[in-house]
């Protein structure tokens, strides 16, 4: 009678452990659904149990497909500089041997497709009712992508800034351009008329100065007419007066171009853009970086008008030029080449534009390819370049506007960087 009362009380504790246990099991699954970081718990072997969609969308795993992997060899096995990272290192497998915590602050993971992010993460040891390790817990967070949105946001506020002092700047400039302007069309038609009773004045002076009376007077001025060099005056004045038209006209292009950048982005809705007359806009200012180092081609096709954010892609071309400028000065400089070629062209596509920029630079190295749109890789000397540009590029053509970047490049020959956007809003108007 003891014994079946025994047995009944250690089954009613069996089936409470049970519960329990399905109510732990439940916890945890909640815990890993709605926690904000990214989490993955692993067994005693390393093998990885549960992921939350925090961790499987930052390593670009399947559920189904990560499950059941070794932690360290799926994604903690190679260091930043291409070689192994030994199991033994890893804090997760000493988490594992002998209960320790870790806290890693600078560390990288790898992702499915093969790339890397820099995270950092804590790893913890889990136990069983008997206070054995039966397991780790890590707890992980994407510096990478938290690093390029405080980027982005920064880049956004210098970018506001600068369309504001950019603005400022175009009106200081374009008010007393328009003064340098009407004048020299003053002066210029005056200069005109005074040519015009020169030849008269001329005309008149031969007819009088053959009487004998008034010879002396037309020696004098013949004089006179030799000293301040008349014909000179002639042939050198309008040439003057082109060239500082020309001058008032390019100056009056770059102030057009800075007003382009200042009032592209006033909106946040996305509003009709001509990419042709971004393109435009953009050389102009950035004429400064290629003049230098390249000529520019353009070959700008008959194009429709589209739905975009006209700041943002001009910034996206703005990056386009300059890296293409660079690229054609390194090769340059270490070849003592001649002046290198910068052609852009765009085209309609079925239902997209696409822009080419093209350079004859140095190219970009095969090993290296995957990683161009990696946030902050750069292949430029510390503290000339912060590997923003093309990774925002490609967040505002993809993200953005819902269209794609691409490129294609042969080392020591060239690259050519694709833009394809769609001219129908397929992004709702973000």
């Amino acid at each position: 009678m003891a014994d079946r009362q025994d047995r009944k009380t250690l089954q009613q504790e069996l089936e409470s452990a049970r519960e329990a246990l399905n109510q732990l099991r439940y916890q945890n699954e909640m815990m890993l659904r709605w926690v904000e970081g990214a989490v993955i718990l692993v067994d005693r072997q390393g093998r990885i149990i549960q992921a939350n969609k925090a961790a499987l969308s930052a390593l670009g795993w399947e559920e189904d497909e990560l499950l059941g992997r070794r932690c360290h060899e799926t994604i903690h096995h190679t260091l930043d500089d291409g070689s192994e990272y030994p199991r033994e290192f890893c804090p997760v497998y000493a988490a594992l041997e002998d209960g320790s915590s870790h806290h890693v602050d600078g560390d990288i993971f790898w992702r499915r497709d093969g790339t890397s992010f820099s995270v950092d993460y804590i790893a913890c040891s889990t136990r069983d009712e008997q206070n054995r390790i039966n397991g780790a817990v890590l707890t992980f967070r994407n510096l990478t992508e938290m690093r390029l949105q405080e980027a982005k946001r920064i880049h956004g506020m210098k970018l506001e800034s600068i369309g504001e002092l950019s603005a400022g700047i175009a009106h200081e400039i374009n008010t007393p351009m328009q003064f340098v302007g009407s004048n020299l069309t003053f002066l210029r038609e005056g200069f005109t008329d005074l040519l015009e009773l020169m030849h008269r004045y001329r005309k008149f002076r031969q007819t009088v100065c053959r009487h004998q009376e008034f010879a002396a007077l037309g020696e004098d001025l013949a004089r006179f007419e030799e000293e301040i060099d008349v014909e000179y005056l002639e042939e050198e004045v309008p040439a003057a007066f082109d060239q500082t038209q020309d001058g008032v006209d390019r100056v009056t292009g770059l102030v057009q171009g800075l007003k382009g950048f200042a009032h592209a982005d006033r909106s946040q809705a996305k509003q009709d853009t001509d990419i042709n007359a971004i393109i435009e806009n953009t050389l102009v200012v950035s004429r400064n970086e290629y003049k230098y180092v390249a000529e520019v081609e353009t070959r700008l096709g008959d194009l429709p008008i589209i739905q975009a954010h006209p700041g943002d892609i001009g910034q996206v071309i703005l990056n386009l030029v300059v890296n293409a400028a660079h690229a054609i000065a390194d090769i340059s400089e270490k070849n003592g080449q001649d002046r290198g070629r910068i052609t852009i062209e765009t085209r309609q596509v079925e239902d997209q534009v696409v822009v080419s920029v093209t350079d004859t630079g140095k190219g970009i190295p095969d090993n290296i390819k995957n990683r161009i749109f990696d946030p902050f890789f750069t292949t430029k000397e510390v503290g000339l370049g912060s590997g923003q540009g093309l990774a925002i590029a490609r967040t505002i053509i993809h993200d953005k506007h819902g269209g794609t970047i691409s490129f294609t490049s042969t080392p020591g020959q060239g690259t050519t960087f694709y833009l394809h956007l769609p001219i129908e809003d397929r992004t709702g108007g973000a």
